[in-house]
């Protein structure tokens, strides 16, 4: 076997030979490598969704969960980490875009994440928080990427095998960043290894909420009538730092704009210290 890496394409040459009748056979596959800090998704279906029977496990299932069905999934890439206060100050510095701080101190003027506009010092490597869903697109599209879609979420954290969390079906809070942890703060992106999901996905379960690009919609044969299922309202996933395990901090969970106080029902806009967001990209 010879694997030669040219730029950012990839090709595996693989050749096989039978002593016994003295041919051989030469397969040759191309792809593209991730781009740096990228992980790629390959295409297949998934199980996404919960059942009841989750609830054997001892978790808390969300109506709008169900009913678990497949999906198939094209092939993409998405960040191996969520996006930091570092590389977010560099699209700062770069476009003149507002900075966390500016939107936090325009809510709660006496509690700034990002003193004097700068990432807070210390947490250049924790996940960027206090955006709202349109300054996570933003950010996006000027790396060149976009949002990954709450179904492309969901298969990067599951894998094909339904588990509930990255790593398996059992919680240990030793995996992750949630309320469980104690530490009632973000910590540093990647800071979880042994919670890595099985395509080498990190912190998709704790530390900060996710934006997705998809908006809150009933899955296909869910009866639920809810008002906040339309395109109103984007989906964040993940949970945080702040959010138990149970019902929030697991790979199937749905953030529930309807179910916040009316005050933070415009959920595209809403933002806190626990939100942040990670970026996709179609090959």
């Amino acid at each position: 076997m010879k694997i030669l890496l040219k730029g950012t394409v990839l090709t595996m040459q693989v050749i096989a030979c039978s002593l016994l009748i003295g041919c051989g056979l030469s397969q040759f596959i191309t792809y593209k490598a991730p781009p740096p800090d990228m992980v790629y998704i390959p295409a297949g279906y998934f199980l996404m969704g919960s059942t009841e029977r989750d609830g054997v496990v001892g978790v808390e299932v969300g109506l709008d969960e169900m009913p678990q069905h497949r999906v198939y999934v094209k092939g993409f890439y998405i960040d191996r980490y969520e996006v930091t206060n570092a590389e977010y100050y560099e699209y700062v510095k770069a476009t003149g875009g507002y900075t966390p701080a500016t939107w936090d101190y325009r809510q709660h003027p006496s509690g700034q994440v990002w003193p004097l506009d700068m990432p807070p010092p210390g947490e250049e490597d924790h996940p960027v928080t206090d955006v709202d869903w349109y300054d996570a697109e933003a950010y996006c599209r000027w790396a060149g990427k976009r949002l990954p879609t709450e179904v492309e979420w969901e298969k990067a954290a599951r894998w094909t095998d339904g588990r509930i969390w990255p790593w398996g079906n059992r919680f240990d809070p030793a995996k992750t960043n949630t309320l469980e942890s104690g530490k009632n703060w973000s910590t540093a992106v990647g800071s979880y290894p042994d919670g890595v999901s099985p395509y080498g996905v990190h912190d998709l379960i704790g530390n900060v909420w996710e934006w997705t690009a998809s908006w809150y919609q009933a899955y296909p044969g869910n009866t639920l009538k809810r008002a906040a299922f339309g395109e109103k309202y984007r989906v964040l996933r993940g949970g945080s730092y702040l959010t138990p395990v149970q019902p929030f901090a697991r790979v199937t969970h749905r953030y529930a704009p309807d179910l916040l106080p009316m005050e933070l029902r415009d959920s595209n806009w809403h933002t806190g210290f626990d939100v942040g967001f990670r970026c996709a990209k179609t090959p």
